[in-house]
């Protein structure tokens, strides 16, 4: 019975009868009750649909951008109004599309005028990272009198929006060593054989005689060994645990704040002149640069590659000295991962694993990275672990 009696459906009875009753008893009373019930249905339906009428969005920039999850941004999307006549009170609906999951954003334009195109995405946030494309935008109003709410659907500009994930940031629980690196690249001197002279000092008890300066001792008086310069580097190497289906995009998931927590690791090795090699899906090479590595992050999504095999890769790439960082949700089994990093502790090469936990994590998630924790404590592997 509800069903039937909609505010249309009143509204229209009443007119109905007052009309039938003004024709019947000739009561200039009725005819006015008559004809004020009329023009406010007029206003409460044909209104709404005529305020969207006549409007198109267009693009005004790129189509391509970057932004930063959570952070404001300038779509430069504006709503275009070719009629004479302002709208009032419309609301706004883009909808966006990312690896078969979708987000509606919603905004209210107090006013639309010909000639002063508003911008929708000037206060457009975004929850989560994520290569997004505009697949709708749709338009309601229920000016002036809320009867009803007329929906308009407008042709989509082509819109892709790249968004990268916020930087966590990290307390690196180890030191920076340097490892050998003689090609050179981004190196960092350090003391020790080669055949650039670095310092002199005087000769101790013990020491090699064949590092002795016999030049530099026939003028000291004294024996005087020669210390040289070699060319060395800080590396990490990085692995991320990259979200299933089921925690893809969602922004609270410790899957997806594994991916802001690798963001911070990247930014902690870079801001210590680390060379950072970054293992993630779709790459057959490792990642070196800082921008493709944040891209990368940003486009991740599930594939038949598991993180065992990149622990493995990386075990086969790693030189003696380097850092290796794994980077995990606080579900992930614990024995299969130490065993896959037990190939890279067999080099001598320190093992971070930098465990997410959620943003609304329930108690049983924080038990589970705490169990995770003290299991990787237990097979002598760092942990890094900040509870939001």
């Amino acid at each position: 019975m509800e069903r039937w009696l909609s505010r249309s459906r009143v509204l229209l009875g009443l007119c109905a009868v007052l009309l039938i009753a003004a024709l019947n008893r000739q009561d200039p009373m009725v005819y006015g009750m008559f004809l004020f019930l009329a023009v406010v249905s007029v206003l409460g339906f044909a209104l709404p649909w005529l305020s969207l009428r006549s409007m198109t969005v267009r693009l005004g920039a790129t189509g391509n951008m970057e932004i930063t999850e959570g952070e404001g941004c300038d779509l430069n999307l504006l709503v275009e109004r070719t009629a004479r006549w302002p709208a009032f009170m419309v609301a706004v609906e883009t909808e966006w599309e990312w690896a078969s999951r979708r987000i509606v954003l919603s905004q209210t334009l107090p006013i639309v005028r010909a000639g002063h195109p508003p911008d929708l995405g000037r206060m457009v946030q975004f929850p989560c990272r994520g290569h997004y494309a505009l697949v709708a935008v749709r338009l309601s109003s229920g000016f002036p009198l809320g009867l009803i709410h007329a929906h308009h659907t407008l042709a989509r500009p082509q819109v892709h929006l790249r968004v990268l994930p916020q930087a966590q940031a990290v307390r690196w629980p180890l030191p920076w060593d340097v490892t050998a690196d003689p090609l050179g690249e981004l190196s960092t001197r350090r003391l020790g054989q080669s055949f650039e002279l670095g310092m002199l000092r005087p000769y101790q008890h013990g020491e090699s005689v064949g590092r002795v300066s016999w030049r530099a001792s026939a003028r000291a008086g004294e024996l005087v060994i020669q210390h040289f310069q070699q060319s060395g580097a800080m590396r990490l190497r990085l692995a991320v645990d990259i979200p299933g289906a089921a925690a893809l995009g969602d922004a609270d998931s410790a899957a997806e704040q594994a991916i802001r927590l690798a963001a911070g690791v990247c930014d902690a090795a870079q801001a210590h002149g680390v060379q950072l090699r970054a293992y993630l899906p779709g790459n057959a090479a490792p990642l070196r640069d800082g921008v493709a590595i944040r891209r990368a992050l940003a486009d991740a999504a599930p594939t038949a590659h598991s993180l065992l095999q990149t622990v493995a890769q990386i075990a086969a790439d790693t030189a003696v000295g380097e850092q290796v960082a794994v980077v995990v949700a606080a579900g992930c089994g614990a024995e299969a991962l130490i065993q896959a990093l037990s190939a890279v502790a067999l080099k001598n090469c320190p093992v971070v694993v930098c465990i997410a936990v959620g943003r609304s994590a329930l108690p049983q998630e924080r038990a589970q990275a705490k169990a995770l924790q003290k299991a990787l404590a237990d097979a002598r592997m760092a942990t890094f672990l900040e509870m939001p």
